[in-house]
C-alpha cells in the first residue's frame, strides 16, 4: 500500500517552475513571523519577560531562521527529496525549542498583539498563556510525527529514485 505512495512521491520529486516559485510563500510567512517576534524585542513591548535572555532568543529565532533553508534548497535544486534532511533537522530544532518554551515560557501573552496595528490586534489578542501552551504541545506532537514521516518518506523516495537511475 505505502509502496505506491513512495513511487507517486518519487514521480513528483521534480518541482515545476510554479512549485519552485511557490516556495517563496513559506519565505513570506517566515519573514512575517520573524518581523513580528523581532518587533516585540526591538520595541520592548512587554511580551518577553525579564527571564527572556540571549539563550532564549537563540532558541526562538534559530529554528525560525533555519526554517528558511528547506524551501531555499527546494527552490535552488528543484527537487523535494533533497530538502527533506533539512526539513527533518528543522523539525527537530522546532520540537526542542517548543519543548523548552513549554517549560520556561518567558512570555507575557497580554502583550502578544501589540506589534499589530490597533485594528488588527483582535485577530490574536485572545491568545492566552494556556492557549499558547496547548499550541506548543500540538506543535511538539505534530513535529515528532512529522520527523518520523518525513524521515521515512525521505528514505523510501531516495530508494525509489536510486532504483530508477540504477545507482
Amino acid at each position: 500500500m505505502l509502496d505506491s505512495n513512495w513511487r507517486k512521491e518519487a514521480e513528483k520529486d521534480k518541482l515545476k517552475d510554479s512549485e519552485r516559485a511557490g516556495q517563496l510563500v513559506s519565505w513570506i510567512f517566515t519573514a512575517i513571523a520573524a518581523w513580528f517576534l523581532l518587533a516585540h524585542w526591538t520595541e520592548d513591548t512587554g511580551f518577553y519577560t525579564s527571564e527572556f535572555d540571549r539563550l532564549d532568543a537563540v532558541l526562538l529565532f534559530g529554528p525560525l531562521l533555519f526554517g528558511t533553508l528547506p524551501p531555499l534548497v527546494r527552490t535552488l535544486r528543484g527537487r523535494k527529496n533533497v530538502a527533506r534532511p533539512w526539513d527533518i533537522f528543522g523539525s527537530m530544532l522546532f520540537v526542542l525549542s517548543s519543548a523548552y518554551f513549554l517549560c520556561a515560557f518567558p512570555f507575557d501573552m497580554a502583550f502578544f498583539a501589540v506589534p499589530l496595528p490597533k485594528g488588527m490586534q483582535f485577530l490574536i489578542d485572545w491568545v492566552t498563556e494556556d492557549i499558547a501552551k496547548v499550541l506548543l504541545v500540538i506543535g511538539i506532537v505534530g513535529g515528532i510525527f512529522g520527523i518520523g514521516w518525513t524521515t521515512l518518506t525521505y528514505l523510501k523516495v531516495k530508494e525509489v529514485l536510486e532504483h530508477r537511475t540504477g545507482q
